[in-house]
């Protein structure tokens, strides 16, 4: 294990790894299976680099006593390194084509609609929901809907609610939702890719979306309430364990109304989860019960 240790330019071991991996499971419900060492080691060391740390022990240390002392903003730089933040809009159309036909068959009945994105990380995916919902109430203006967007993480919900996101002209020329709802922005950044442009949320969409912090693994019903019709919950599970997601959608099934919907992302499954929901399509379900 000595000779593996030199390949790496921070002292970083089988214990470092596990020692990590522990306190993220238990903080924040992400496992990390040792297949995932590698890339805890390369998704960390340049924040070790930054704190002038040369020992991932050092660095597991002080996440620890931030996290004792109620300070969990370290622990949040670390969740965001090792887990991915998507930045495309209308990630999976399927799921807001449902969304778009099931809103107006909602709206003949209801006069207020809710609906969560529980995952909404730098939010392109309530952005998204948004202007769909905007497009809705034109036809259907007497009924309110509010959408909830929600992450573990403060920081990354203060990127959302900026809503600025670097996107290929040509794709939004082709999206009628992203040529009407985005506007170019003045500011740009030095890791823009080739081809890209920086855009902007218009005001036009942004009194639908209430963004607010939930970690999914504590008690969080009280502070979403209940009475959900569409609930966003993709990309998420898939870093937790089986037994976290039972207990996720457990919980999850109570704040949703029956005949409700609930979209997964796209290697997700309720297999085996819940008996609460049918399959209507590929990702897409249906409360029952």
């Amino acid at each position: 294990m000595e000779g593996l240790q030199l390949k790496y330019e921070f002292e970083f071991n089988d214990g470092d790894f596990w020692n990590i991996s522990r306190m993220v499971t238990e903080h924040a419900g992400i496992e990390l299976p040792e297949s995932k060492k590698s890339l805890v080691y390369s998704r960390l060391v340049r924040r070790l680099r930054t704190l002038g740390i040369m020992r991932f022990s050092e660095y597991y240390d002080l996440v620890s006593r931030k996290l004792k002392g109620g300070d969990d903003s370290e622990f949040m730089v670390l969740i965001n390194a090792v887990t991915t933040n998507v930045t495309h809009l209308f990630r999976e159309h399927h799921h807001f084509d449902h969304l778009k036909e099931h809103l107006a068959i909602l709206a003949e009945t209801k006069k207020r609609i809710r609906i969560w994105c529980c995952a909404a990380s730098i939010g392109a995916e309530p952005w998204s929901v948004a202007m769909v919902v905007h497009d809705f109430k034109q036809e259907y203006p007497s009924v309110d809907v509010q959408i909830l967007a929600s992450d573990i993480d403060s920081e990354v919900l203060k990127q959302a609610d900026v809503g600025m996101y670097d996107v290929n002209p040509e794709i939004v020329k082709a999206n009628p939702y992203l040529a009407k709802y985005l506007q170019e922005a003045e500011s740009s950044t030095e890791n823009q890719p080739l081809q890209h442009k920086v855009y902007q949320i218009k005001n036009d969409i942004r009194p639908y979306v209430q963004f607010k912090k939930i970690n999914l693994l504590h008690n969080w019903e009280g502070d979403v309430g209940k009475g959900f019709d569409f609930v966003f919950c993709r990309n998420v599970i898939i870093y937790f364990s089986k037994k976290t997601q039972k207990t996720l959608f457990d919980k999850m099934t109570k704040v949703m109304n029956i005949g409700s919907f609930l979209y997964l992302g796209h290697s997700e499954s309720l297999l085996g989860l819940s008996q609460d929901f049918e399959n209507l399509r590929h990702t897409t379900y249906r409360k029952i019960k």
